[in-house]
């Protein structure tokens, strides 16, 4: 008697915009059904003043719109290749990426001297102090994350009929805001899902004994391993 083996097929992607509709389309590039669920509410703290830099740290994709006003001349030091390339969109001409996390990006700086207080770090409200105490480097604060405290209605559908294969989270912050939001009637359904991580440090923040798997690395990528779900 042969056994029917049924896949999983959706993809819960739970970062804010900017980000959100460009991994939705990457998801369903690779042949998932992506279901967004942003959840973190991201409002902007208005356009920072100019001021003399050496260089602008810009931690996340949420900082540029506060450039709006910045001499295009201006060096930046991206977090990471994505935001990097928003940075050159808006038609800064001196930008260089760190690899992807606070990390990398303080690892960065000492290795080429940007450290002090002609050093701006541009950020979100709260984020970033650590790394400016170590940087001795000016903290700017430009927008605030808010948690969303409900998962969507196609989160909730595609976890009642066990049919995502994962949930891709891209900082701590939405792993906080998506575990406290799962509806406790829907949380045993986890045990079938992974949780795809974009770095360590985000997936030391998932519950580990909740999940099918925590897996760390380009969450695109990990996709790729895809999961048999018998039935």
């Amino acid at each position: 008697m042969s056994v029917i083996r049924r896949y999983r097929s959706a993809v819960v992607v739970t970062r804010p915009e900017p980000g959100l509709s460009e991994t939705v389309q990457a998801v369903e590039k690779r042949n998932w059904r992506a279901v967004a669920s942003p959840m973190l509410n991201i409002q902007g703290m208005g356009v920072l003043p100019v001021e003399k830099a050496r260089a602008l740290l810009v931690t996340s994709g949420q900082a540029l719109p506060a450039l709006s006003e910045w001499p295009r001349t201006q060096a930046i030091l991206a977090v990471g290749e994505k935001t990097a390339l928003r940075a050159r969109a808006m038609g800064f001409e001196d930008v260089a990426e760190a690899g992807g996390d606070a990390d990398s990006l303080e690892h960065y700086c000492r290795g080429n001297g940007l450290m002090g207080t002609d050093i701006v770090l541009v950020t979100g409200r709260g984020y970033g102090v650590a790394l400016a105490q170590s940087l001795g480097a000016v903290r700017r604060e430009v927008y605030d994350v808010q948690l969303v405290d409900a998962i969507t209605p196609g989160t909730v559908q595609v976890l009642q009929a066990d049919c995502a294969e994962a949930v891709l989270f891209y900082s701590g912050r939405t792993v906080e805001a998506f575990c406290r939001a799962m509806p406790d009637a829907l949380y045993a359904r986890l045990k079938g899902v992974r949780a795809l991580c974009f770095s360590q440090a985000i997936a030391e923040r998932v519950p580990a004994e909740d999940w099918k798997t925590v897996e760390y690395g380009d969450p695109l990528a990990l996709l790729g391993k895809r999961v048999v779900s018998g039935g």
